[in-house]
């Protein structure tokens, strides 16, 4: 397993951070990673809930609420992924006062996959460090908006 480690510090307020992370369908609405998501299960929040994702540029990914805990934590369970070097991984979200962090770990897919798993390591931190920027600006506008 490889793992990646990125942290913000955010300038919307943490019920707003949550707001938008916990509504799990829509994450392309905000993610600029993601062209298009759409829920896979009746349920669209908590433990169990499922999405598919449209990854920008290419693949995509099944995800599945592993945890939930109100407001602090959510863990994305990766199910699988589709053109990625990905087998499977999680996401651990954890909303702090003002500090929001993700903790991801996978497993690279096949030799490619362990071959590149330092490349990948790199890109990922990168994504989720704009992951994280596109999640505070969409927080901030919520919480804009429902002031």
């Amino acid at each position: 397993m490889r793992s990646v480690h990125v942290s913000r510090q955010m300038s919307a307020p943490r019920s707003a951070v949550w707001s938008v992370l916990a509504d799990f369908p829509n994450i392309a609405t905000w993610n600029g990673g993601v062209k298009a998501s759409h829920a896979t299960s009746e349920a669209t929040s908590g433990v169990g809930a499922q999405r598919h994702c449209d990854l920008a540029p290419v693949g995509t990914l099944e995800e599945t609420i592993a945890e939930w805990v109100d407001g602090e934590r959510m863990v994305v369970s990766i199910d699988s992924a589709t053109k990625l070097p990905i087998e499977r991984g999680a996401a651990t979200f954890t909303l702090g006062d003002d500090t929001t962090t993700i903790d991801y770990e996978f497993e690279p897919k096949g030799f490619v996959g362990r071959l590149t798993a330092p490349l990948l390591v790199r890109q990922l931190t990168k994504g989720f460090g704009g992951f994280l920027a596109d999640l505070d600006t969409a927080a901030a506008d919520a919480a804009a908006a429902s002031s």
